[in-house]
Parts: structure tokens; C-alpha cells; sequence
């Protein structure tokens, strides 16, 4: 299997922490230099305490002496163990809050993130390995500061000890180096093992996590149970993917259980030939007992220290292994522009498509085939066509969701890319298929801004526009009854029409020169979709708008019809004239036409 290498180094992370940090909060990197010193003297001051306390016991120095050297030595080490406790105290406190901070990071980042990119497999893959270095405790964000602490201050130590420590024996510290070194080795290719391997269980986590969501889910709850969905469909699918999770759980355990073995094992033969060395100078070369308790002391904690340096390195590598993860989503470049763009439209705008084709990445097919047309300033267009052939893909480029694989697409003759991706955004108004709400009161649902920012009058005003002022009314707090019961107790839950009166709301509120119906009324019956589409043609007044709709009756006000077939347009024209042509929309509406046939004589009857 080729290895994938990290994509940053692990110095290169840990200056990318340390600037991010000093940004987020200078006080967690002055404390982590406070803490450094304290976490060196209080092992070296414990150990010549020890050494001191034999040396006057042999000296037969009097009790007074003994006593005071010892409330000294004690007061010292009191007063730096408080000052670590209180710095490790307020460092963990701090660093917590870095976590939080990179949460908002990617939670922006999501957000801001071209959709094309987010909705992509490897941008997924590249979201979710992100959030899961944030997922508890032990991310890197939040303790890398305390393993650069401890790595800084095991190498002064191991400094400042091996000084001492060459004027006792120069193998002993050759036995520590060595050894301690092959455990370090042993545990390296250990975090390379499951970092190359990582890949393969994070898209098992991220399919258990969507079933698990799912199954908790008010939408589905009533398809689960009368359909047996349990038993059915989600219980195996969960237990086969919970299966070959728990497999790479088990190899991991059983590699690093393996590892543990051997870095015991070595550790065990090196505290026998180290102790073996001080019992054979104490008896041949004359160690007297205080330098003997002195140089046990230091041995020990020497081991500690480079231990201490080799535990906090592969510590930092697995730390800087999830911040790889973090920087190669947080590091994802946009393609639309985010600087400066020319001014966007202040009225309705011209369309125009020039040899546009797309196809998706990593795909051979084209969904989009060369198309060419234009939607004149306050132009209404209905794009139909057969499920899959195009329409909404379509869309997303319109709305610079996608970007044409070939061709470009011109907004009253600039390319959007010449416009800035927010400022173009906003003038945008879509309903998609996928109607969403938040759990927040339906003011802020429709208005999508906090409660200061929203204009009261506009907001009454699209309600009543859209028919939902009659539904808020009814309701005790008004527009500031929450939505989505499921979540809020006193919240209230709205029907299909009622949702589609929201989304239509939204789309006023917003008054975008470009508005696009997207078939967002698919889960209501041909009459109903009739008459709101009615509504929004009413209401969209002189505004260009694209009505896309499988159902040919909802769109036969429109001025023009584009037919779109396996991704290129077939037919163009008004309705009579489709019909007249006798050609596959004509065909299509025919089919159709029994689900609609009263409506369709209706409007023939008042015309």
C-alpha cells in the first residue's frame, strides 16, 4: 500500500499553532514559558533533597541542622509545585478556549467554502477528518501547548542531567539513549500505521453517524416504523458497517498491545543494567551512600526525561497528524472571487449561456452538453425536462454553485466570475427542491438575520404576500413562535403548503433581481403546485425569474420554455407554440395532462 506521507511537517504545525495562537490568546504562550522552568526545578530539587538529607544523616550533622535544611528545601518545593499547578490550572483553561476557536474556524469554513468543494467526496473526507481532530479532549489544538511544554522541558532536564551523569559513567548514558530510542522508533511506526490507515474508518464513522442521525430523526421517524425500517434495512446496515469498524478497531489495539509489550520489555532491561552499574561502583569504586541515592535519583529521573522527550515527540506527531487534518480543510482554496468585483446588477439582469457544458469530477459523462441561450432583463423562463436531465445542475452553475467545464456564463455581459461571490449571491432569490428551516422562530426563518436586523414592515409585508400571515395569526407568539416541535416544546410544526408559503416568503424578503424555483413545490399535488406557482409569478413582478417544474401546467405563463433531454436543450419556446410543434414537450404534456386537466380547463374557461 503507498504511504501517505503528512502533508505538513511537524515543526511546520507547530509554528502554524503558535502564530494562530498568538492571535487567539497571548497569555496561553507566555504561560507555557512560565510553566517550563517550574516543570524542570521540582524533579532536580526533589532528588538533592534526598541526597542532602543522607549526607547530613552520615555527617551526624545536628537534628536542628537537618530539620531547618529540610523546611527550606520543602518551603521551595511547596511554592513551585503551587506555581505548576496554578500555570497547568489556567494553561488547560486556556487551551480549551484555542479549541473552541478552531471549531468556529471550521464551522466558518464550512460555510464559506465554494459548494462544489463541500459537496464533493474528498472535500467531505477533508470536513470530517477536520471536525474529528476538534471531537474531544485529546485534539491536538487543545494539547499540543502542554506536549511542547513538556518536550522543552524533558530536553533541558536531559541536558542538565547528562552533564551531570558523564562525570559518573558515560555508559549508563548510552544504555538510556539507546534503548529509549528503539522504544521511540517502535512507537513511531505505529502512529504512521494508523495514520496511512485513517482514511479507510473515517468513512465508516461517517456512515454510521448519517444512519444514526437518520434513525434519531422526526422526517423519518414515521417511514422507520411503519415500514420496519429497524429491523429491514438500518439494524444490518448498522451492524455491517459497526462490523468492519470494530475490525480496524481490533487491529490497532492489538499493534499498539504488541508495541506496549516490547517498549516494557526494553524498559525492564534497562533499569537492570543501569542499577546493575551503581550497585557494582557502590561496592567496588567506593560511591558513598549520599552519592549513591544522588546518582539512583538522577538515573531515574534521567530515564524519565528522555522518555518524557520520546513520549511528548510521538505525542506531537499524532498532534501534528490531526492538525494536517485541520490545516487541509482550513486550507482549502476558493476559485469564485472573494476580493474585489465589479458592481452586481441593481435591477433585473440579462443571462446569457455560451457553450456551457459540465460534467462532475472524476467523471467521463457530461450532465451538460454545450448549451447556448440568453433570458432577457425581467424575462420569465421555465426550464422542464425529465427527471436527470440537467435542470438543477444547471441552476447550481447559474447561482456560481458550479463552475462550467466548458463555456462561460455572462451576467448583462460579465462573467460571474468578475463579480464578487457574496455580493452576486445577494442578489440572488432560490427555492431549492430541499425546502430547510432552522429552530428558531419564523421571523429569523425567513428573514435569515439576527432579530435588530430585521425590517418588521418587510417582513409583514411578504407574509401577508405569501398567504402565511394568515397561519402566523393563529399562533400566540406571532412571528416569534419557534419552528420545529421536535427540538423546542413550545415550537409549532408546519405542514407542506405552509412550508412552501415560508420558503416563499424568504425569497421576497430577500428581493433578489434573479428568482428561481427550483421545484420546490414537488411534494404537493398539480393543483396546488399550480396555484403557488401562480402566486410567485404574480409577486416576482418584472423580476427575471426561472421556473423549473417536471409538471408542464405550472409553467404555461411563462414567457418562454426551455425543454432540456440528456442535457442539452431539444425544444425552446412559448407553450402554444411547444404544443403546436407537436415535438417531446407536447408528448410530455399529454401524459401529463390527466393529473391537471381541470385545472388546464379552468384557466381556458376564464381566458
Amino acid at each position: 500500500m503507498k504511504k501517505n506521507l503528512p502533508e505538513y511537517s511537524l515543526i511546520n504545525n507547530i509554528l502554524y499553532i503558535i502564530k494562530k495562537t498568538w492571535k487567539l490568546d497571548k497569555k496561553l504562550l507566555l504561560g507555557s514559558i512560565i510553566k517550563i522552568p517550574l516543570t524542570v526545578l521540582i524533579p532536580l530539587a526533589t532528588t538533592y533533597l534526598s541526597s542532602v538529607v543522607v549526607n547530613l544523616i552520615a555527617a551526624n550533622e545536628t537534628t536542628e541542622k537537618m530539620v531547618l535544611t529540610v523546611v527550606v528545601f520543602s518551603a521551595l518545593l511547596l511554592f513551585l509545585n503551587t506555581a505548576n499547578n496554578y500555570t497547568g490550572i489556567k494553561l488547560s483553561f486556556r487551551s480549551l478556549g484555542v479549541k473552541f476557536s478552531f471549531i468556529t474556524l471550521c464551522s466558518s469554513k464550512s460555510m464559506d467554502l465554494d459548494y462544489d468543494i463541500i459537496e464533493n467526496p474528498n472535500g467531505q473526507l477533508k470536513m470530517q477528518k477536520a471536525l474529528n481532530s476538534l471531537d474531544d479532549d485529546s485534539s491536538g489544538t487543545q494539547q499540543i501547548f502542554g506536549q511542547i511544554v513538556n518536550i522543552v522541558s524533558n530536553f533541558l532536564g536531559l541536558l542538565s542531567y547528562t552533564v551531570i551523569l558523564l562525570q559518573l559513567n558515560i555508559w549508563i548514558v548510552l544504555v538510556l539513549f539507546v534503548i529509549t530510542l528503539i522504544i521511540y522508533f517502535l512507537n513511531q511506526k505505529n502512529n504512521l500505521w494508523i495514520h496511512n490507515h485513517k482514511e479507510e474508518w473515517i468513512s465508516l464513522d461517517r456512515k454510521i453517524k448519517y444512519i444514526n442521525t437518520k434513525i434519531s430523526s422526526y422526517e423519518f421517524a414515521k417511514d422507520v416504523r411503519i415500514y420496519n425500517m429497524m429491523k429491514k434495512w438500518f439494524d444490518p446496515l448498522q451492524n455491517s458497517l459497526t462490523q468492519k469498524r470494530m475490525l480496524w478497531c481490533n487491529k490497532v489495539e492489538r499493534r499498539s498491545r504488541i508495541i506496549s509489550f516490547f517498549s516494557a520489555f526494553l524498559t525492564m532491561i534497562r533499569e537492570c543494567c543501569v542499577y546493575f552499574t551503581l550497585i557494582h561502583m557502590a561496592l567496588k569504586d567506593g560511591l558513598s551512600a549520599a552519592e549513591f541515592v544522588l546518582y539512583t535519583g538522577l538515573v531515574s529521573q534521567y530515564s524519565n526525561w528522555l522518555l518524557g522527550i520520546v513520549n511528548s515527540y510521538n505525542v506531537l506527531q499524532v498532534y501534528s497528524l490531526q492538525i494536517c487534518d485541520l490545516r487541509s480543510f482550513l486550507e482549502l482554496q476558493n476559485r469564485t472571487n472573494r476580493g474585489s468585483g465589479i458592481p452586481v446588477p441593481d435591477s433585473s439582469p440579462e443571462i446569457s449561456f455560451e457553450n456551457v457544458s459540465y460534467k462532475y469530477p472524476e467523471s467521463d459523462r457530461y450532465v451538460l452538453k454545450n448549451l447556448n441561450f440568453k433570458i432577457a432583463k425581467g424575462e420569465k423562463i421555465a426550464l422542464v425536462g425529465y427527471n436527470g436531465a440537467g435542470k438543477t445542475t444547471l441552476i447550481k452553475l447559474l447561482c456560481g454553485l458550479y463552475h462550467p467545464t466548458n463555456g462561460i456564463i455572462k451576467i448583462n455581459g460579465h462573467e460571474i466570475s468578475e463579480y464578487n461571490i457574496h455580493e452576486f449571491h445577494s442578489i440572488i432569490a432560490v427555492v431549492f427542491q430541499d425546502i430547510y428551516f432552522l429552530p428558531t422562530s419564523i421571523a429569523k426563518n425567513i428573514s435569515l438575520c439576527s432579530n435588530e436586523n430585521i425590517d418588521s414592515t418587510l417582513l409583514h409585508k411578504v407574509c401577508a404576500q405569501s398567504g402565511l400571515d394568515s397561519k402566523i395569526e393563529t399562533l400566540e407568539q406571532k412571528e416569534n413562535t419557534y419552528l420545529i416541535k421536535s427540538v423546542s416544546e413550545n415550537a409549532t410544526d408546519f405542514s407542506g403548503g405552509e412550508k412552501q408559503k415560508l420558503a416563499l416568503a424568504r425569497a421576497l424578503y430577500k428581493r433578489g433581481n434573479i428568482v428561481i424555483l427550483d421545484e420546490p413545490t414537488a411534494a404537493l399535488d398539480a393543483i396546488a403546485e399550480n396555484e403557488m406557482y401562480k402566486k410567485y409569478n404574480e409577486l416576482t413582478g418584472d423580476t427575471t425569474s426561472i421556473f423549473i417544474s417536471h409538471r408542464l401546467s405550472s409553467t404555461r405563463f411563462c414567457d418562454r420554455i426551455l425543454f432540456l433531454e440528456n442535457g442539452e436543450i431539444v425544444e425552446t419556446g412559448t407553450h402554444d407554440q411547444l404544443i403546436k410543434s407537436d415535438g417531446k414537450y407536447a408528448h410530455m404534456f399529454h401524459i401529463q395532462s390527466h393529473y391537471y386537466q381541470e385545472a388546464y380547463h379552468d384557466e381556458n374557461t376564464e381566458a
